[in-house]
């Protein structure tokens, strides 16, 4: 944490309701309705976080999102002040902490997933206001869930395109195995098409890694990206899109993956 932060409130629990929110409140007929909510199963972990004076809530999130290791933390979804809609909705309907409420225009809220050494798979929830009186806070939440989870839940087309502004590539959640083959959920591939006709004028590359140990890494690599190729040629995507093989000579990133393919904008 940030130097001098305090925590006011922290607990621990087995849960089999979490609200794990991919959009923003919004007010229809005087009730707050979720868009894009999951109900998640897991051991949660909260915390309410004080932060010292002087540490805008912009500083305060980044801060806390750095600790997520950027090779292996994946951008579900992600708001910024205005565009996350109300802060009483977050601080008394969402978390149920008042200390919470604040500046519409000052706050910020993302989902990420992670995936340890281990293997076990968590989603990490950050949440950072800057109240009326300037003080700042952080709600920090992160619920460990079943390794089966890891890429089930859909990256939205804002994260895509963070995820790329940032590292420069977009790891594209997908499965894989020797009977059912490279697959990609129907939600996650028009995420991705839709992010890349918003970019217009602008090419891509579709970059395949394959870390097994046979001699033709190469080859198998270049497969896996151009399955990911014919089912966005099915979306009748009009942009530029090649592929490119690397094998299993960029490992960074990797996690326990065998198999991945990355969106990589020219």
């Amino acid at each position: 944490m940030p130097h001098d932060s305090r925590v006011v409130f922290q607990e621990e629990s087995n849960v089999d309701d979490y609200l794990l929110l991919l959009g923003i409140y919004k007010r229809i007929n005087n009730e707050w309705r979720t868009q894009g909510a999951e109900i998640i199963s897991g051991r949660l972990q909260r915390k309410t976080i004080e932060l010292p004076k002087g540490m805008s809530e912009a500083a305060a999130y980044q801060a806390f999102k750095e600790q997520l290791s950027v090779d292996q933390r994946r951008e579900l979804f992600s708001c910024v002040d205005l565009l996350c809609g109300s802060s009483n909705a977050w601080a008394n309907t969402h978390f149920g902490k008042a200390m919470l409420y604040g500046l519409d225009n000052n706050q910020r809220y993302g989902v990420f997933e992670t995936q340890g050494a281990d293997g076990a798979v968590a989603y990490t929830v950050i949440y950072a206001v800057k109240r009326g009186n300037g003080s700042v806070y952080v709600q920090l939440e992160r619920i460990k869930v079943a390794a089966s989870e890891l890429g089930r839940l859909v990256t939205s087309t804002h994260s895509i395109a963070t995820s790329i502004d940032e590292r420069g590539y977009f790891s594209i959640p997908l499965s894989y195995g020797e009977r059912q083959g490279l697959q990609v959920s129907a939600a996650q591939l028009q995420a991705i098409v839709d992010y890349i006709q918003s970019q217009r004028g602008a090419a891509f590359v579709l970059v395949g890694h394959d870390y097994s140990s046979g001699k033709d890494v190469m080859n198998l690599a270049e497969q896996h990206a151009q399955l990911v190729l014919a089912l966005l040629k099915a979306k009748n995507i009009k942009a530029q899109l090649d592929v490119f093989s690397v094998g299993n000579l960029a490992p960074a990133g990797r996690g326990r993956q065998s198999v991945r393919v990355d969106l990589v904008r020219r």
